[in-house]
């Protein structure tokens, strides 16, 4: 049985490193100092600045695997505290915080690599995460295909710019884009939307899928009952998601709350 000896888990903001060390006990947490701290004993607390340290630490815990799991903040290195790798690999890595998550992860996870450690996605270890394709939850409005394509056409000529994974469209209309503050940010600008820029109150929808060149391996796109109760607080009728590329925090919980609500939660892929 796996019980998490060999993994490290990268641990950032939110309940999906919790999850994940529910299930493999054994399994280290690798904290950083803008991270969410945490009361569990087999912690590696880290510095942006000492990756060299961080490498070090993981090969001396038996560490074979790493998961990344939670936001973590892009960070803001002290020069003057740099350990002799991370200062080797500072002007690359200087340049990829200028650009997009994808590009910024890709390299960490390359320097995982590099180091000995398999990069594992939250979704390999946690399967039961992932939705099929259907209806989850309550019953699509008439006019859903219309504002899922919407939706469609707008994730699909942001992606190649890494931004968003998310779009909010209601009767044809967008009222609000995923960028760098995430999905709750999104939804709360939703929420304050004026009534009088809706064109009525039967709501619209989230989509909410990957980028084309995401890495699913560290960068998965995550909703939870936070997400679908913002949602509902916006007036929106349901959710969208890709199958088997979204992970669904606490499903009942999601489940309940949209039940209550008259809210619905699709699993199904772009129609673009």
């Amino acid at each position: 049985m796996d019980d998490g000896s060999d993994l490290a888990i990268l641990s950032g903001s939110g309940k999906l490193p919790l999850l994940i060390k529910k299930f493999y006990k054994q399994a280290i947490y690798i904290t950083f100092a803008n991270s969410k701290k945490t009361t569990e004993n087999k912690v590696v607390n880290c510095q942006f600045e000492k990756l060299g340290f961080l490498f070090d630490s993981l090969k001396e815990n038996g560490i074979r695997r790493v998961v990344m799991a939670g936001s973590i903040s892009r960070p803001q290195f002290d020069q003057s505290k740099l350990d002799q790798y991370t200062l080797s690999i500072m002007p690359k890595l200087s340049a990829k915080l200028v650009q997009g998550d994808n590009e910024l992860l890709s390299f960490i996870a390359e320097e995982f690599e590099k180091n000995g450690y398999q990069i594992v996605g939250a979704s390999e270890i946690l399967p039961d995460l992932l939705l099929k394709p259907g209806i989850v939850v309550g019953s699509p409005y008439e006019f859903i295909s219309r504002d899922i394509e919407k939706a469609d056409k707008i994730l699909k000529v942001l992606s190649p710019q890494d931004i968003g994974q998310g779009v909010v469209v209601e009767n044809g209309l967008v009222l609000g884009i995923e960028t760098l503050q995430g999905t709750n940010e999104l939804l709360k600008f939703v929420i304050k939307t004026s009534s009088h820029l809706r064109k009525d109150d039967s709501g619209g929808i989230f989509v909410k899928r990957p980028k084309s060149n995401q890495n699913l391996r560290f960068d998965m796109p995550v909703v939870g009952p936070e997400t679908i109760e913002l949602a509902c607080k916006a007036g929106l009728r349901g959710l969208v998601v890709s199958p088997r590329s979204v992970i669904v925090l606490d499903r009942e919980k999601c489940i309940q709350i949209a039940e209550a609500n008259d809210f619905f939660i699709l699993a199904e892929d772009s129609r673009i």
